[in-house]
């Protein structure tokens, strides 16, 4: 926002967010980051984060001791004041990270020697003013919120900034919808839909998929029996295949399969992304689609952006990255959105915690969480479902009936 050369000093908390939104916002000439043995990893993160959304800056990092005292911190920051002044740099100190005496350093020593200082508010998405000195108003052109940072903030900068290495594309939603739509609309055809494949007479009985080659060739050449309108839409959007009569597993890996079952299996090279297309109609027939009911509904409610289905976040070395059902971005944060067929029998109650550590884990404790049920529970279990979302500070509940409204994903007022 400014054509000034910023040196910007940083107090690095395991929680980052606090840390890359300064950046954005001042697009420093150079950071310098105070950071404790617990915390000194997360500095790359930052950076490397702040990269993605556009902006190079470089890094230099004081270390401090494990508990470092105010006396300490303050110090610290005095030091660095004088440097940038050397440096020829305009010192920024942002005393919102580290530990609450850290905190308290900073600021003192900002106020000592009248430099600017910010605070970052991401409750309610705004930098606040230290008043230590006039010149952040000066740079930031009187503007203090978040509103100018939010086209650099995609899923990907904030999962790095979170520890991730790695955010895939995920799938376009928008060609599934009106077989989505279909089932959402017809719960009796839904039914019959999920009976085909995982009733007990279904092509995979209780969710057992096939374990070797010859397996899944054997399944490809059996019909599901699948309502007519379902085979009709699910043909359209390359769910399945279909003879003019009756549905089937596409057969887009038949030849590779074939190759498979003559080498060694499930152990021959390419079997598993073999078997990959048809592991994606099975579960979008069963239940999938309700994923895709979602992410439509959360895009028309224009509450975010960067909206993303069937993600894989993770390392970029190898290791396998359970697939997330959708993320997007709405303002600063991250929302995270898990989505279950669900029923009576669904084991809903401890998906939550689960739902918590996954969406931190990927956007900080900042970030908004849902869970998405089609087939909500009724009674004690919604009780209890609707208790422990509470519990773990707010994790919003939606049901199939609440889908239409779009108001269900409006940010609630803590």
């Amino acid at each position: 926002m400014t054509e000034e050369k910023i040196g910007l000093i940083q107090l690095v908390s395991e929680q980052t967010m606090q840390n890359l939104l300064p950046v954005l916002a001042l697009k420093p000439e150079k950071l310098y980051h105070l950071s404790t043995p617990k915390t000194a990893s997360r500095s790359p993160h930052i950076v490397e984060a702040a990269r993605q959304a556009g902006v190079e800056v470089q890094v230099e990092n004081v270390r401090m001791s494990e508990m470092p005292s105010i006396a300490e911190t303050s110090r610290a920051v005095e030091r660095i004041v004088g440097q940038c002044g050397e440096e020829g740099l305009l010192p920024v100190v942002n005393f919102t990270g580290g530990t609450k005496l850290m905190s308290i350093g900073a600021y003192e020593a900002a106020l000592r020697k009248q430099v600017a200082s910010v605070y970052v508010d991401t409750d309610h998405q705004a930098l606040h003013d230290g008043n230590t000195s006039a010149e952040l108003r000066r740079v930031l052109h009187g503007d203090f919120s978040f509103t100018p940072l939010q086209r650099a903030l995609t899923v990907n900068a904030i999962a790095v900034a979170n520890g991730r290495e790695r955010v895939t594309g995920g799938r376009d939603w928008r060609p599934y919808v009106p077989l989505a739509r279909h089932l959402f609309e017809n719960a009796a055809e839904e039914q019959e839909t999920w009976r085909a494949l995982h009733g007990p007479g279904g092509l995979c009985p209780g969710g057992r998929e096939p374990r070797r080659a010859e397996d899944w060739l054997e399944l490809i050449s059996r019909p599901i029996q699948l309502p007519a309108k379902v085979v009709e839409l699910a043909t359209a959007c390359g769910i399945v295949r279909t003879d003019g009569i009756s549905g089937y597993l596409p057969d887009t890996s038949k030849a590779d399969l074939e190759r498979c079952a003559r080498d060694t299996g499930r152990h021959a090279s390419g079997y598993y992304e073999r078997v990959r297309p048809l592991q994606f109609s099975i579960a979008f027939l069963t239940g999938g689609w309700w994923e895709v009911m979602v992410a439509d509904g959360a895009d028309r409610s224009g509450q975010f952006r960067d909206l993303r289905w069937s993600v894989n976040v993770g390392e970029r070395a190898g290791g396998y990255d359970a697939e997330d059902d959708i993320v997007a971005v709405d303002g600063v944060q991250i929302v995270y959105i898990s989505c279950k067929r669900g029923g009576m029998k669904a084991r809903l109650v401890p998906l939550l915690d689960e739902l918590d550590n996954r969406a931190r884990a990927i956007g900080g404790n900042f970030t908004r969480r849902f869970l998405a049920v089609c087939n909500a529970p009724t009674g004690q279990t919604m009780t209890n479902l609707r208790r422990r979302a509470k519990e773990l500070n707010g994790i919003q509940i939606i049901t199939g009936g609440d889908l239409e409204n779009p108001a269900v994903f409006e940010r609630h007022q803590r």
